[in-house]
């Protein structure tokens, strides 16, 4: 067996195990569960057959918005009532504005009684479908692009997205630490997305203590400067419905859940930092293998000065890009400097995108350490057994050969 075959094979496993362990996770959890609880709205899939736009009119203020009153003739096309056709009527407001048009799906809220449909309203659109095609024209892309490679990022994203849906949610809702959770998920998804991408090597053993310890640092530093800055967590988006619908049972850290979303949304940046400062130190090695382990250090923080610069951007702006409608709330009020520089939002989203990009920042120099101790000769003794190993298989699948 050559070694490409052998690659091939530990890339197997992994994805196996990683299947398994995704499929466990979600038995233990009971995601599905949650969702398949009962809904006091009855909720279907209709078709608009017909509509009369006669008492709309222009948004005056909103562009391209449309306000006042569709009459709709529809046919339902899901549930116990699909076939059967209803004209209704379709009120647009501001904030619940669902503009039908002729042929599209829409999901419909039906009210029965009986066995028969007593009222309609139109209740959104109908998304599921695109999202689904979405989903599946990134993926084409991805391996159209990627190949090989791109199969194992479809795969990697596939066990990230499970990890987060069916271990890290139900934890937090259980009662666990929420920065605790998201430190263990974002410690089990980089070892297994650089594993799949970078094979079991020093390469990726170097990457993934970069970044686990690269998302812990970030997540300790937004938790003291949450601290610091006495943010309580009540302006997080969402947070009164969190706490309303928690109920009495569900022990609520509405802190811990903003520094656990700094955690994972970090995550990304500091294993692709991690995993190209990983790999540049062993390419230089390979290139060279007379250079010594502070050498490699050196030179790979020379490469990693190089990418602070543009990561931590590519954070800031991240983080800033989901705040313009607040930034922009901020600058309709004109609020003097003294209330502006202490507001509580802007806190958040500073302590959001600072504590990010220090995690960021530091993954460089942790991360070329364990690559130049386990490249130069610091790697050759921990990893001398191994090697041996290899080779004694290299040798006797040349002489069966």
């Amino acid at each position: 067996m050559n070694i490409k075959n052998v690659l091939v094979n530990r890339r197997l496993w992994i994805m196996v195990l990683g299947f398994s362990l995704c499929v466990a996770i979600a038995w233990w959890s009971g995601f599905f569960a949650r969702l398949g609880g009962e809904d006091a709205l009855l909720v279907e899939r209709g078709r608009v057959l017909l509509v009369d736009n006669t008492n709309l009119s222009s948004d005056p203020v909103i562009d391209g918005l449309y306000l006042g009153r569709q009459i709709l003739e529809i046919e339902l096309i899901s549930g116990e009532f699909a076939g059967q056709g209803f004209r209704i009527e379709n009120t647009l407001s501001r904030f619940f504005n669902h503009m039908a048009q002729e042929n599209m799906e829409l999901l419909f809220q039906v009210s029965h009684r009986d066995g028969t449909v007593s009222h309609i309203d139109v209740f959104g659109h109908s998304r599921s479908n695109f999202i689904y095609v979405f989903i599946g024209l990134f993926a084409l892309i991805l391996l159209a692009v990627g190949k090989k490679k791109g199969l194992y990022a479809v795969v990697s994203l596939v066990f990230t997205l499970s990890i987060v849906v069916f271990f890290m949610i139900p934890s937090i809702i259980d009662g666990r630490s929420p920065v605790a959770v998201a430190i263990l998920t974002a410690a089990v998804t980089a070892v297994f997305s650089i594993l799949l991408v970078g094979d079991v090597s020093k390469k990726s053993a170097s990457a993934i203590g970069g970044t686990v310890i690269g998302v812990a640092v970030a997540g300790l530093v937004s938790i003291l400067a949450g601290r610091f800055a006495h943010i309580s967590g009540m302006h997080l988006e969402h947070a009164s419905e969190i706490i309303h619908q928690g109920g009495r049972d569900f022990v609520i850290r509405l802190p811990q859940l903003l520094f656990a979303g700094i955690i994972i949304a970090s995550l990304g940046a500091v294993m692709d930092v991690g995993v190209t400062i990983a790999s540049s130190i062993f390419e230089m090695k390979e290139i060279d293998s007379s250079m010594t382990m502070g050498q490699l250090f050196k030179r790979g923080m020379n490469i990693g000065r190089d990418i602070i610069g543009t990561m931590s951007n590519t954070l800031i702006l991240a983080f800033a890009g989901t705040s313009i409608t607040v930034m922009i709330i901020i600058a309709l009020y004109e609020l003097p400097y003294l209330r502006f520089i202490n507001m509580n939002l802007l806190a958040v989203e500073i302590i959001q995108g600072v504590s990010a990009s220090i995690g960021l920042v530091l993954t460089v120099p942790i991360t070329a350490f364990f690559a130049a101790v386990l490249a130069g000769e610091g790697g050759a003794f921990l990893f001398r057994r191994k090697l041996k190993k290899r080779l004694r298989r290299t040798d006797a699948s040349v002489d069966a050969a």
